[in-house]
């Protein structure tokens, strides 16, 4: 009987430890796969901000804006002339970052992703572009797409220790610095 009791303590302490391992596992897991679609989602917005500033599409830039955004941003279609502008007819030829910050998840809504690239244009020159978007709002579908650009028209090497960015993540806009310290 003692053997019994013994053998079946044992498969009980088996049984908890595996399912203990179990469940850390699946949300380590479950994070490495946040982290991909995060990833992911940055990378298909990423590109189709790129495309649009390449062809010149305004339009097609302002549609990848939320609705929401799109209500929100005082004259937009003036602010992606000058974000469009800035690159003087120059090409993005390429854009490298870090993998994209997020907070939230697909149960913790809303979730929001947020970029920061290198560009580097056809001329030779380097910009930074800090794109903010919500891709999942379940409660308020209007928030979900591109809410911010940040363009540096300078290298990170180059960012002024004084240099303040208006406004938080989360807010609303379109904006473009220069050295020179002129917002537009």
């Amino acid at each position: 009987m003692k053997k019994l009791i013994s053998v079946g303590l044992c498969l009980l302490m088996i049984l908890t430890t595996a399912f203990c391992l179990t469940a850390c596992k699946s949300r380590t897991d479950e994070m490495a796969d946040q982290e991909i679609y995060t990833e992911k989602q940055m990378n298909k917005m990423k590109n189709k901000v790129i495309k649009c500033i390449n062809e010149q599409d305004k339009e097609g830039l302002k549609k990848l804006f939320s609705k929401d955004a799109q209500k929100h941003i005082e004259d937009l279609y003036g602010k992606l002339d000058q974000l469009i502008g800035a690159f003087n007819g120059n090409k993005i030829e390429s854009a490298k970052g870090l993998s994209p910050a997020f907070e939230g998840s697909a149960d913790a809504q809303p979730l929001h992703i947020y970029g920061d690239y290198d560009l580097k244009l056809s001329n030779g020159e380097n910009y930074v572009i800090m794109i903010n978007i919500c891709d999942i709002d379940d409660e308020n579908k209007e928030k979900e797409g591109l809410y911010r650009i940040i363009l540096l028209t300078f290298s990170n090497e180059e960012i002024p220790e004084n240099l303040k960015i208006e406004g938080g993540k989360d807010e609303y806009g379109v904006a473009v610095y220069r050295l020179d310290g002129a917002t537009k």
